[in-house]
């Protein structure tokens, strides 16, 4: 199940393109692992894209390095990693296809692109 969705424009985590829940809302501990996640994939010191585990959650995050957008999902434990990065691709994915310019979107049309991808733990399709 889906705990948290985000994207951010560089490092700009307290203004996110998107985010369910907010900010404030959000448990410190998957926050924190999402904002150290999101830095070293721009800062080219871990890989764009991955899954960690942080307690009884997982986060994942998928970062267009060039363009300096991230999208990060927090789900609980019982989601596939594999899940996860396939949700956080098809949406960069969707994200790029759909928005006029990535580095500054119309916010208000984002949440349009964000509900049109449907989650694979979701979807009722088993691989």
């Amino acid at each position: 199940m889906l705990v948290g969705l985000y994207i951010f424009l560089d490092d700009e985590f307290g203004d996110p393109v998107y985010a369910d829940p907010k900010p404030d809302d959000q448990e410190s501990d998957l926050w924190q692992a999402a904002c150290e996640a999101v830095n070293d994939a721009l800062d080219e010191e871990r890989e764009s894209h991955g899954v960690i585990t942080v307690g009884e959650n997982r986060v994942g995050w998928h970062s267009l390095v060039r363009q300096g957008v991230s999208f990060v999902a927090m789900v609980t434990d019982d989601v596939k990693a594999s899940d996860v990065e396939r949700y956080l691709s098809n949406l960069a994915r969707r994200y790029a296809d759909e928005v006029d310019d990535v580095r500054n979107p119309e916010r208000s049309g984002v949440e349009d692109v964000v509900v049109d991808v449907i989650p694979p733990w979701e979807d009722g399709d088993e691989d």
